[in-house]
């Protein structure tokens, strides 16, 4: 995506564990500028550590890039495991789509 105006989405549903560990690194590949990034994990039902350390390798790269970040996360377990993990004030995480897609609004500004 090379237009700087428009907003990268990846989407991912069921279980992120291991097994889909390339996966999950292939979906996060964010190619050009895009004005911001929503990782939509509305629909994940599940994730585990190796979805956390592609995240956080994702944060990063988006950071060095100068680019926001919002994740929409409804499952109660993988809020948790971020929490657990001690990274979930790394991220900006939302509940609601709208309110995520404000907030990479409001920082590109």
């Amino acid at each position: 995506m090379s237009d700087a105006s428009m907003l990268a989405v990846v989407k991912m549903d069921g279980e992120l564990d291991i097994s889909r560990r390339a996966e999950i690194r292939a979906a996060l590949a964010i190619d050009g500028q895009p004005a911001g990034v929503l990782v939509d994990f509305a629909e994940v039902t599940y994730a585990d550590s190796s979805a956390i350390s592609e995240l956080l390798r994702f944060r990063a790269d988006l950071g060095r890039r100068g680019l926001a970040v919002a994740l929409l996360i409804k499952s109660p377990q993988f809020k948790r495991l971020l929490e657990y993990a001690g990274v979930s004030d790394a991220f900006a995480v939302f509940d609601e789509r709208a309110d995520a897609l404000t907030y990479l609004g409001s920082a590109r500004r």
